[in-house]
């Protein structure tokens, strides 16, 4: 997720994340709800949030959920985004509990942040900088 929204944001030097995507697409009218950036990285905004695909198939999908920390919208993503990411990979045999786990345990680890309680996670690194 990092690489893949790492390069969407690149490819659109003039917003700051995906937040900003969905306000420039739905509100100011900047740019489509689907495209595709300079480096192939393709993108559909959707109800909360928005799904990227690079060049290579890889795929993330982040909805915004209210960080209680933050006090705003932050880029998350829950195990069936997860679950939908590793299915791309392999069949690996872990189920949603399986990931929720390993996602609190990454959390404690300082890995990732959980958002929700057990439900949201974000990366440590998330636009804004780490909590």
């Amino acid at each position: 997720m990092r690489d893949v929204r790492g390069r969407l944001l690149a490819d659109l030097p003039s917003i700051a994340d995906i937040a900003d995507l969905l306000a420039a697409a739905r509100s100011r009218r900047e740019l489509p709800r689907e495209g595709v950036t300079r480096s192939g990285i393709e993108y559909t905004l959707h109800g909360a949030g928005c799904r990227m695909v690079s060049s290579d198939g890889r795929e993330a999908d982040v909805d915004l959920v209210i960080d209680p920390v933050l006090g705003r919208a932050v880029d998350a993503f829950d195990a069936w985004r997860i679950r939908w990411f590793l299915d791309q990979a392999a069949d690996d045999g872990y189920n949603n509990e399986d990931i929720v786990e390993a996602c609190i345990d990454l959390a404690r680890e300082g890995h990732l942040r959980e958002v929700v309680a057990g439900r949201w996670f974000a990366l440590s690194d998330a636009p804004g900088g780490p909590v």
